[in-house]
């Protein structure tokens, strides 16, 4: 009788042993990987940690989180708790913003340019050059249009499909940290480093 109990817990422990086996096997390839060593820079062996992060945005479902940071923007599956993808974007993001799809992640850096990228494939769609350094950008409403804040306190409005130049709003003596619109997207507010926020029109920039 003491044989067979033996016997059982030897099966037992031989099948729980398996499945964890197999379950590692299955994990998905993105996760099993060292995810802080993705997309390192040629001649580069290892990287420590993931970067200084500079903002946070949830996706509007909420089943994405995406994280700028100094090294570019991680996502995050907010279910699993788990790293799904890096873009390789500018170095130090300062800003992510998901279309109101959120099937579009809008980027801004210190390099003079905001890049869209694909939320599904991960792939960049759109670079838009000659935004300065920005530290902000947020879509309209409607997501048709993306505005950004300027370090040396311009607003620039830009066609989020095609990256035209829409329009420019200055008045800020300082550089622009904030900007939103409001749910109707025909006002656009902007916060500054000179301590005042305005507000604008974003149909004429007044």
């Amino acid at each position: 009788m003491q044989g067979n109990c033996e016997e059982k817990r030897k099966i037992a422990l031989t099948f729980k042993i398996s499945l964890l086996f197999v379950s590692a096997l299955c994990l998905p390839h993105s996760y099993a990987q060292d995810s802080p060593q993705w997309h390192l820079p040629e001649g580069v062996k290892a990287r420590i940690g993931k970067g200084r992060i500079n903002k946070i945005q949830y996706s509007p479902d909420g089943t994405r989180l995406a994280v700028a940071s100094s090294i570019g923007i991680w996502l995050y599956d907010t279910a699993a708790h788990q790293e799904v993808a890096l873009l390789a974007a500018q170095l130090s993001v300062q800003s992510v913003a998901f279309s109101p799809n959120g099937r579009t992640i809008a980027s801004g850096s210190w390099d003079n340019a905001i890049q869209l990228w694909d939320v599904d494939t991960g792939n960049l769609r759109l670079t838009i050059d000659g935004a300065g350094s920005v530290n902000h950008v947020a879509f309209s409403p409607g997501g048709r249009i993306l505005a950004s804040a300027g370090e040396d306190g311009t607003i620039h409005l830009w066609d989020a499909d095609t990256g035209e130049h829409l329009q420019s709003a200055t008045g800020h003596t300082d550089s622009v940290k904030s900007v939103a619109f409001s749910p109707d997207g025909g006002t656009l507010a902007s916060g500054s480093g000179d301590d005042t926020i305005r507000l604008w029109d974003t149909n004429n920039g007044n």
